[in-house]
């Protein structure tokens, strides 16, 4: 349980982590100051559309790292990250009430929402890849007999 609570905590470290420094990079790029959590400071469309999208993928490098580490307890982990991502979002939401338009904020966390289900889905032990056919070998030897044995004329 200790291992689940602390690879969510560090997978949300990650997701922090990533969306400041995008935000930092792209901050340095376009010459403005740094917007911590705001996606209309910038400029035109594209770089709140790339913030959005950099959102969900952090949010996805965090949920594998944390279910990779708590994988003995892999549903409490889980439930931890997405009890903090969805506190973290719904924070940015609550800040950037009445002060820009919701839409980037709501698609981060619906994007987010999503990358925390398809890390489910990849590291999920129990889905095999590609499903195996394991015959015996009893089974083998009596079928195959003949392809073997050289034909006698």
């Amino acid at each position: 349980m200790k291992k689940a609570l602390v690879g969510s905590l560090i997978g949300v470290a990650i997701v922090v982590a990533l969306d400041s420094f995008a935000r930092v990079i792209i901050s340095i790029y376009m010459g403005l100051n740094y917007p911590m959590i705001s996606y209309s400071e910038f400029p035109g469309i594209i770089w709140p559309m790339l913030l959005t999208l950099i959102g969900g993928f952090s949010v996805f490098f965090g949920a594998m790292f944390t279910l990779t580490y708590g994988r003995s307890h892999r549903l409490v982990a889980l439930l931890n990250l997405l009890f903090f991502i969805i506190l973290l979002r719904y924070g940015q939401i609550y800040l950037l009430t009445g002060i820009e338009s919701l839409f980037y904020p709501i698609t981060t966390l619906v994007l987010s929402l999503g990358s925390i289900l398809l890390a489910w889905q990849l590291t999920d032990p129990k889905k095999n890849s590609a499903p195996q056919e394991v015959k015996e070998e009893s089974d083998l030897g009596e079928s195959h007999q003949d392809y073997h044995k050289p034909q006698e004329n």
